[in-house]
């Protein structure tokens, strides 16, 4: 990510509670802040907000919770990343429309260019790639 030209960090633990209502405010104050700024409203910001909500929960939900979130805006991507501890990847599941859950990896590939999973030292990064709002 040479072309970074802005770049956001959250740590996250288990002061910030049961979901992902920090990392989302984090979210939106840093789309307010980027060079141009976005408003929370606005079909790509609505992609972003709804992508790293799906990721941030998924950490919640099938992990120890997220360490950290990360945001890093380019010309013209923004790449939203959540580091947790645990070494699985994430899992697609068969989209089932009939049941409640499980859909989440289903709209990150839906909304996102590109996303995947790296492994770091502490656990893995999940990542997602969209058009920058």
């Amino acid at each position: 990510m040479n072309r970074t030209s802005r770049h956001w960090h959250l740590p996250l633990g288990s002061t910030d509670g049961p979901g992902p209502q920090s990392g989302m405010a984090y979210v939106r104050r840093a789309l307010a802040q980027g060079p141009s700024p976005v408003p929370s409203s606005g079909e790509r910001a609505e992609d972003v907000l709804l992508v790293a909500c799906e990721l941030l929960t998924n950490a919640y939900c099938h992990t120890p919770g997220p360490l950290s979130l990360d945001l890093d805006l380019d010309h013209d991507t923004l790449t939203v990343a959540v580091t947790d501890a645990s070494t699985r990847p994430p899992v697609v599941r068969p989209y089932r429309p009939q049941q409640p859950h499980g859909h989440g990896l289903h709209i990150v590939e839906r909304l996102a260019v590109d996303w995947g999973v790296t492994p770091v030292p502490s656990g893995k990064t999940v990542w997602a790639v969209l058009p920058a709002p």
